[in-house]
């Protein structure tokens, strides 16, 4: 089992929604079984994200993790792909694990883009 540190910068664009980590699947494919079309979703007419994914089915597949929240997953070593969904499947980009641990011993940011008159969406980073 591999250890990785996620940390979940504390910034304001979407503080208040939880995010989820998604490890063990790829995203291609995950975007693929839920018929996602691009990585961010929809914008309705008053500027809301227009869901395409439930969060059953989030707490089902992920981690969920708050804004300013420190999480240590345990992951089996043959899953190397991370990435991160809003509540409602904005997608952020994907990082391979194992590069993290090779580089900085496994710790993982996620930060917040977007906001105000564009969608929040989660950007993951090797820190």
């Amino acid at each position: 089992m591999k250890k990785l540190i996620i940390l979940r910068k504390n910034v304001f664009a979407g503080s208040f929604l939880p995010y989820w980590i998604i490890a063990g699947f790829r995203k291609d494919i995950f975007m693929e079984r839920h018929n996602f079309d691009g990585d961010l979703c929809e914008m309705s007419t008053d500027g809301w994200p227009v869901p395409r994914i439930t969060v059953e089915e989030l707490d089902r597949i992920g981690i969920r993790i708050n804004n300013g929240q420190i999480k240590e997953i345990s992951v089996a070593d043959d899953i190397n792909n991370l990435f991160v969904s809003t509540m409602d499947g904005c997608l952020s980009n994907e990082i391979n694990a194992d590069d993290c641990l090779k580089t900085n011993g496994g710790q993982i940011t996620i930060n917040t883009k977007g906001g105000f008159k564009n969608l929040s969406y989660p950007v993951v980073e090797c820190q």
